[in-house]
């Protein structure tokens, strides 16, 4: 709606981007959150092939993990920032031809400094590509519509890492050498940069951005959409700690740091915890993981469907519940069929809140700190993917710990204070306007 800044009159507004342009940003968005999870997956599942190729340590290999999360966390806390002072198609551009230079160098990369280097700079685009896919396809999709683009984007993150991991399954199994699966993204994220250099400028950037400079002139000034034109001239960072929205910030940085870093231990620890505990072969696990982020496509569905109707949080809430069940199960399975099946449903409700808890940062933030917001979540779940699975690789690496404490120290009882954590968040309303739900 818009805010006469003199007569506080209120008037709604109607997006002047077509059916074909708003598809135009979910398809630009959606492919770039494809490459990101294909080339995470990629790099992650084929740890234990790299060690045995290149000769590398555990450590040596947490090392390069854990820089490259650092990198992506910094990354995603100044793109954030900058896409809300300047503007996101530029910083849109930027991040998916980083990832396509670093991607490249990454496939010629044969020691632990060239990982760390390449891995490092793709994570200088990788880290805040997909919040900022988000915040592009939240502010040109309409209210009713808005629900559904953002599930499509979503989708791309289970798309990409079943395909990254059937990719480094097939290649381990004829044969190939491993680190050229690298190269597969370089083109996919060429065309890319091609699709998003004919996209405008979000029209809610835009229409904020002219009332703040007629504004910082000591001139009155109207917004086709509403906006607090007045707190939007602070630094972005300042206004996500002002008392409006501060308990949001706060809240969403510790969930997402949680269920992040509980994703980033499935995909790194937990193979290993199959391996040596539950007795199951390193082709086993790329199977098992293969086999789960394809069903898991369906949650990404079923969450963002339920998640219109009941709300974000609300689904948020139900997902965690059902996540520690499920980790329970496998803690207690005895057989490789039953650490499939609870595999399976644990993969499912803790992968899918990423179609909802993205959702919640852009809808819930106004546009004036949205990309930065949207990235600040992203930044606490590389945060989070650093965290978590070092402790628990910390912890098996200590005499009196073993694998089943640490997971339940470190991944299930986190879990469950999240449950906590979400519950103080407040509710959503999916299907009104943004700017209904973030002011």
């Amino acid at each position: 709606m818009r805010m006469c800044l003199l007569t506080k009159e209120y008037i709604f507004p109607s997006s002047t981007l077509s059916m074909e342009q708003y598809w135009k940003f979910t398809i630009a968005s959606l492919v770039g959150v494809a490459l990101f999870a294909f080339d995470f997956e990629l790099f992650l599942v084929s740890i234990p092939g790299l060690i045995s190729l290149f000769g590398l340590t555990l450590p040596e290999i947490t090392l390069i993990v854990d820089i490259s999360f650092a990198v992506s966390a910094i990354a995603a806390f100044t793109v954030g920032w900058l896409s809300d002072r300047y503007g996101r198609k530029l910083m849109f551009m930027i991040t998916i031809l980083v990832y396509s230079i670093g991607s490249f160098f990454t496939g010629l990369s044969t020691t632990v400094m060239s990982f760390i280097y390449s891995r490092g700079f793709t994570s200088i685009g990788m880290g805040p590509d997909e919040p900022l896919g988000f915040t592009l396809t939240a502010e040109t999709a309409p209210p009713e519509k808005r629900g559904f683009q953002m599930m499509i984007v979503s989708l791309g993150f289970p798309i990409g890492q079943a395909v990254g991991s059937a990719v480094v399954y097939l290649f381990t199994l004829e044969s190939i050498y491993l680190p050229y699966v690298f190269f597969i993204g370089v083109l996919p994220a060429l065309f890319l940069l091609y699709l998003r250099k004919s996209l405008p400028e979000t029209e809610r950037f835009e229409d904020l951005k002219k009332a703040k400079a007629i504004i910082s002139q000591g001139k009155s000034a109207s917004t086709k959409y509403d906006a607090d034109v007045a707190k939007s001239l602070k630094d972005p960072y300042l206004q996500m700690f002002d008392t409006d929205l501060r308990r949001k910030s706060i809240l969403m940085a510790i969930y997402t740091l949680i269920v992040a870093g509980s994703v980033a231990v499935s995909l790194i620890a937990l193979p290993l915890y199959y391996i040596y505990v539950k007795n199951l072969t390193f082709v086993s696990t790329l199977l098992f993981e293969f086999i789960s982020f394809g069903l898991a496509a369906l949650g990404y569905v079923v969450v963002a469907m339920i998640g219109n109707k009941i709300g974000r949080r609300n689904i948020i809430l139900i997902g965690l519940l059902l996540t520690a069940v499920s980790l329970i199960g496998i803690i207690v399975s005895t057989t490789p069929g039953q650490v499939l099946v609870f595999n399976i449903l644990f993969i499912f409700f803790l992968f899918s809140q990423w179609a909802a808890w993205p959702f919640y940062l852009n809808e819930m933030f106004p546009t004036r700190v949205r990309a930065t917001a949207s990235n600040f979540g992203y930044a606490f779940q590389w945060i989070g993917n650093i965290i978590l699975p070092t402790a628990i690789l910390t912890l098996v690496s200590v005499d009196s710990w073993g694998w089943t404490q640490a997971i339940v120290a470190v991944v299930l009882i986190p879990i469950i204070f999240c449950i906590l954590v979400v519950g103080l968040l407040p509710v959503d309303h999916p299907m009104e306007t943004l700017e209904a739900n973030a002011i």
